[in-house]
């Protein structure tokens, strides 16, 4: 009888806590492969992480139509990609929200408005972004963003509030505009800041226009050009399949060089859950060769969910 009651009172748990845990989703995604590194006549290969995580995101219906969502994301890598820091606990997304009809508004850590419609579309590597361009803004702190909609038209709006900014807020503003055009995606955003970028150091705004999306036949094509005062730089996807390559260059003004940058890569599904990908860089630093870098990489990853 003891035994009977114990496991109809397990059975009541069960079915009281699965509607709660439901509530919530729990996932993690486990990275981690080889990389052959090449710099300034120095080799090293090691083995490390490349961004696992785990975290949880939920969503609640408030009502009129009304949703409200949350999410938490940590970054795991304990064979830390960034080899300066001893942390390896890092948020990737610390954000709340709600939305609805009239579009959406985000409070937190996320990809924002310049990173959702110029840069994100050409964020296709795995690994390999961001060398070469004027502005690779991708998860950022501090920011209310609003999104919104209409047919084919994607827009929003971003205003950051920086602690370390002295200057009255916000401290940093975007906006952003994206439309289809056919199986093609235009997108155009802008993002003025009261801090000092670029190689001149100005506070000039940043613009950005990213056409993706380009069909022709089984090859896939994208093209953006981001400038900021005399600073200016292109970025080009092409896929083939399951291939990828993957170029940026940046022209410097201030500084007198244009580094480039060229990725080669594949992603193989080896089943549920379960992919592997490889990528090649090539980055001239265009400054003194031993800035230039050789990468092979390849990386199992396996999603927990």
């Amino acid at each position: 009888m003891k035994f009977k009651t114990s496991a109809i009172a397990l059975a009541v748990a069960g079915v009281v806590a699965t509607p709660m845990a439901a509530q919530a989703d729990i996932y993690a995604s486990a990275r981690v492969g080889v990389e052959s590194y090449d710099t300034g006549g120095v080799s090293d290969f090691r083995m490390r992480s490349f961004g696992s995580r785990f975290g949880a995101r939920s969503e609640t219906d408030l009502g009129n139509g009304m949703t409200g969502f949350g999410r938490y994301e940590w970054d795991v890598d304990f064979a830390d990609h960034n080899e300066d820091s001893d942390n390896d606990i890092d948020i990737r997304h610390r954000y709340v929200g709600i939305k609805g009809d009239f579009g959406s508004i985000t409070i937190g850590q996320t990809y924002h408005t310049f990173y959702n419609h110029v840069v994100g579309p050409l964020d296709n590597p795995w690994w390999a972004s961001g060398y070469a361009m004027v502005n690779y803004n991708g998860r950022q702190d501090g920011a209310v963003t609003y999104a919104g909609g209409a047919g084919a038209v994607t827009f929003g709006a971003s205003l950051f509030f920086l602690r370390e900014a002295e200057e009255d807020a916000p401290d940093e503003i975007e906006v952003g505009l994206s439309f289809g055009i056919g199986d093609m995606t235009l997108g155009i955003a802008a993002q003025t800041t009261e801090t000092t970028q670029g190689s001149a150091g100005t506070d000039d705004a940043i613009v950005g226009v990213t056409l993706s999306g380009i069909a022709a036949g089984s090859v896939t094509m994208g093209f953006g050009v981001m400038t900021q005062d005399e600073d200016s730089s292109i970025v080009a996807d092409i896929g083939i399949g399951n291939f990828i390559v993957h170029f940026e260059t940046l022209s410097s003004d201030a500084g007198d060089n244009d580094p480039t940058m060229i990725m080669l890569g594949y992603t193989q599904s080896l089943g549920r859950k379960t992919t592997a990908w490889y990528e090649y860089v090539s980055y001239d630093d265009d400054t003194v060769s031993d800035n230039d870098e050789d990468i092979l990489r390849a990386v199992l990853k396996y999603d927990i969910e």
